[in-house]
């Protein structure tokens, strides 16, 4: 689901996103005027006088020569995925999703029924869903590799959820024999670069089962918020059982009473999912001890914004 806003608000979101859709922003590339860069997107020429001078108020345009502007560096990033696969414009798009969702808010307080469903929409939509999620999990990796530590000589590790590969490449770097777990129509997207990196992409529905292990370490990041209480205690359940003696149990997560999006973050999965929630640490850490690998240490990830639980199998 969506981060912590990387933009000022919701206008600055539906403003650049606007831009982008309608071919505006790209216009400004390699230096335009408003009126010439409307006529060559097609648009309105007020509503693209008024946009651009919005764009540049937030950084995305900036003045070039004669009264045209062109995009600044932040702005050419949003026109194109950067190699790698990271896409800063798909946590525009996944932003403006969670705007409409929640303008639905109201009716899901009503019904009980999410207005959206985060695994749901077109290859295309997928796609820049998973280029977001490299873009804006990355940061947490070296975190994340300092408190996992390197594995033990030919450590196996299961990547539950890990389609867009930004973990699982980072584990492999480290030394461990990764293979990731997705749901077949996530996985076919990412899985050639994740062979490429070594990784072992296995199609499979976790809520329904885990591939024999016994594992050296079970990495679920980000995949128990998506679920309802009794599916996420089962699927932990389900990697507590799958390791070996003293294999680690990583569960990477918001939890609720301890980041501060955390909140808010359990309403984005109010109005996505249809039993979600930003769970507790006591939560999880109940569900690690019946599942055989006591919790043991919480790490804080990007400034406590995420966190890392740590168990063991005993």
């Amino acid at each position: 689901m969506p981060p912590a806003s990387r933009n000022a608000d919701w206008r600055e979101t539906l403003t650049a996103l606007a831009a982008l859709e309608t071919g505006l922003l790209a216009a400004f590339r390699d230096g335009d005027t408003p009126e010439h860069a409307a006529h060559v997107a097609g648009v309105d020429p007020r509503g693209a006088r008024i946009v651009a001078t919005a764009l540049a108020d937030v950084g995305l345009l900036e003045p070039g020569d004669a009264g045209a502007l062109r995009t600044t560096a932040r702005g050419t990033a949003l026109l194109e995925p950067a190699p790698g696969g990271a896409d800063p414009a798909g946590a525009l798009f996944l932003e403006a999703r969670a705007i409409r969702s929640h303008l639905a808010l109201a009716d899901t307080l009503r019904t009980g029924a999410a207005p959206d469903d985060v695994s749901a929409g077109d290859r295309a939509t997928r796609e820049r869903f998973m280029r977001a999620m490299r873009d804006v999990t990355a940061p947490r990796i070296p975190e994340v590799l300092a408190a996992v530590g390197p594995p033990p000589p030919g450590g196996r590790l299961l990547d539950v959820g890990g389609a867009p590969g930004v973990h699982a490449r980072a584990f492999a770097g480290e030394g461990w024999d990764v293979t990731v777990l997705d749901l077949p129509g996530t996985l076919e997207i990412g899985a050639d670069d994740l062979r490429a990196a070594g990784v072992t992409p296995l199609a499979g529905d976790a809520t329904a089962g885990l591939p024999d292990g016994p594992w050296d370490a079970v990495h679920l990041g980000n995949i128990a918020h998506l679920l309802d209480r009794a599916a996420a205690a089962a699927l932990v359940a389900r990697a507590g059982g799958a390791l070996r003696p003293g294999g680690l149990l990583l569960i990477g997560e918001v939890l609720g009473d301890r980041s501060p999006q955390g909140p808010g973050f359990g309403v984005a999965m109010l109005v996505s999912t249809a039993g979600g929630d930003a769970w507790t640490a006591d939560d999880y850490r109940g569900w690690m001890a019946a599942a055989g690998a006591p919790l043991e240490r919480i790490v804080a990830v990007q400034g406590g914004l995420h966190h890392l639980l740590i168990g063991r199998r005993a």
